[in-house]
């Protein structure tokens, strides 16, 4: 057996917005406004043990549609009332997160709040065991995954242009680079330091 206990809740009158309970406030740290957010809830109203044992459901509510699988559907009544939401943070002030709008019902419990990450959250060409997560690199904002060098033998007929080489992440942006653009990025970055007024390329010295 396990336990969950609420980190907030869903709060809903002019404007919709989680209230992070005193004890969970320090977890917020590092969020921003305008961050996409993964918000995890417990839909209460829900949770009974007559709903819970619902395992086929009609679509939307509509006795048209078939009766499917609560698996393939975004219906609240399942064997766990989770449900998942993407939201933007419009703004923050205190412990109250104003979000866009969500159709949870007020004093619906947050369990879990997760920065929405494209690479995880969406398909991607790269596979996440293809990435080297162990070499990220965070600077500023940006984010920087190399992808993993193992099994190059195989890569003896793959063009630079095809090579997915680094992942580039700036909030739940994501975007990935070829060999072949990261070789362009590299020397435009050094034709930028260049350019440098000579008294901060004294003082930072990177390129030794």
């Amino acid at each position: 057996m396990f336990t969950v206990h609420p980190i907030g809740y869903i709060r809903k009158g002019n404007e919709v917005f989680i209230e992070i309970l005193p004890e969970f406030l320090e977890a917020v740290d590092g969020l921003r406004e305008g961050d996409w957010i993964k918000v995890v809830v417990w839909l209460h109203e829900s949770d009974t043990p007559e709903k819970r044992k619902l395992l086929k459901v009609h679509p939307y509510g509509n006795p048209r549609n078939p009766l499917t699988g609560v698996f393939a559907t975004r219906s609240p009544l399942r064997p766990n009332p989770f449900a998942l939401y993407t939201v933007r943070i419009e703004r923050i002030k205190g412990n109250r997160l104003y979000i866009s709008w969500v159709d949870a019902y007020d004093g619906t419990p947050v369990l879990d709040i997760r920065i929405f990450v494209e690479r995880l959250d969406c398909p991607s060409e790269v596979e996440e065991r293809e990435v080297d997560i162990s070499r990220g690199l965070q600077i500023g904002e940006i984010n920087l995954i190399p992808r993993k060098s193992e099994h190059l033998d195989e890569l003896e007929e793959v063009s630079p242009e095809e090579f997915e080489a680094l992942i580039i992440e700036l909030g739940p942006k994501t975007t990935v680079l070829s060999a072949e653009e990261l070789c362009r990025l590299i020397r435009a970055l050094q034709d930028i330091y260049e350019e440098l007024p000579v008294e901060i390329k004294d003082k930072v010295r990177c390129l030794e």
